[in-house]
């Protein structure tokens, strides 16, 4: 258990908008942690002595909490289980509370040991926007290339922006079925089209 006490190196023993008489249990990639009333998920992290939140899109590069507020880019976490998993929510603007789940992304199969970190040895070969070029030819082909690249870029993601996308051109409010409906034709088979 992270449990941590008033003297922790990484947290200030006085000041802060914290209420130290109440501890919180929550709960950071299936281990068990301590934070105070009035901390965000952020902060009970680093005051229990975690840095590594997340991985990086692209290289999988390990990733940490590097501002305070709402333009913290790194620590995006899960927050939830299963179908109410809401994924994506800044580390630094969720406030804990009893029983809080929460799981680092972009990683597998967990934080500290990312198969997917195999693409930074690789990373010369893979220059910035590689594959806005590398998948255009043969282009009978592209269906193949973009299955791979949507599962590669988390499936949660590319559906919550399928999602904004498909509710802000209908302009009605649609849940994950409708737009799967909407985008796929009811054929589970997502087909890219330009509109013009």
């Amino acid at each position: 258990m992270g449990f941590f006490t008033s003297h922790d190196p990484m947290r200030s023993p006085s000041a802060g908008r914290i209420n130290r008489q109440k501890t919180i249990n929550f709960t950071f990639d299936g281990k068990k942690y301590q934070g105070f009333e009035g901390d965000t998920l952020a902060s009970a992290l680093i005051a229990n002595g975690v840095h590594l939140v997340g991985r990086s899109f692209k290289y999988h590069r390990p990733r940490g909490i590097m501002a305070s507020g709402s333009e913290e880019a790194n620590a995006l976490v899960r927050v939830g289980k299963g179908a109410y998993a809401e994924p994506n929510l800044r580390a630094t603007q969720v406030e804990i509370y009893e029983g809080l789940y929460a799981e680092s992304q972009n990683r597998f199969p967990n934080l500290k040991v990312d198969i997917g970190a195999v693409n930074s040895l690789l990373s010369r070969f893979f220059p910035a926007g590689f594959y806005y070029k590398t998948f255009m030819w043969p282009a009978s082909l592209w269906m193949s290339y973009e299955h791979v690249i949507r599962h590669a870029a988390a499936n949660e993601t590319g559906k919550r922006i399928q999602y904004s996308i498909v509710t802000s051109l209908t302009g009605t409010q649609m849940n994950s079925a409708m737009v799967d409906t909407k985008l796929t034709g009811g054929s589970g088979n997502y087909q890219t089209r330009l509109v013009g």
